[in-house]
């Protein structure tokens, strides 16, 4: 499939030929912000205002916003994460199981998709300043649910208490 499409070619949300092809820039919502990026070449209808991307274009917005809410919010970049966590031995799957958070999770931190949040940026360069405590530490919180709310008790175990 060619992209971005032809100018006026239909659009698969409200049907008008109304596609047109332009390079205005972009915002993208990051940490309750929101950046504009700039160079990307892409469709947008006239008439009901919806925008359409490659697939590729995406990952390379959201590194751009990313990498744009990083230095204005001094967050660790996907290459410094990537680099701390080599640095303390540890795997993807290791640290992700540190910070409480998915394997994904980590993954698009180092590829700079996702901006890690700044209980995560604290932690990790906290690690990195810090390598014994790597040896020490356990799982600090958990995406779901932290460390400070109890779980909540099944119903079967709530009715044998009655």
């Amino acid at each position: 499939m060619k992209w971005p499409k032809d100018e006026g070619s239909q659009c698969p949300s409200c049907g008008q030929r109304a596609i047109v092809v332009t390079s205005d820039p972009i915002d993208q919502a990051i940490a309750g912000r929101a950046y504009r990026v700039a160079g990307f070449t892409y469709n947008r209808c006239s008439a009901c205002g919806e925008e359409y991307f490659s697939a590729g274009q995406v990952d390379d917005i959201l590194r751009a916003a990313n990498a744009a809410a990083r230095q204005e919010l001094g967050r660790l970049s996907g290459d410094d994460v990537a680099a701390i966590r080599r640095g303390l031995g540890l795997t993807q799957c290791q640290l992700a199981s540190r910070v409480g958070v998915s394997v994904g999770l980590v993954t698009r931190w180092e590829r700079g998709t996702v901006l890690p949040n700044a209980m995560a940026d604290r932690y990790l360069r906290d690690l990195s300043a810090h390598p014994e405590l790597v040896d020490a530490g356990e799982l600090i919180a958990r995406e779901s649910r932290g460390p400070y709310r109890p779980r909540a008790r099944s119903i079967a175990a709530r009715a044998t208490k009655l």
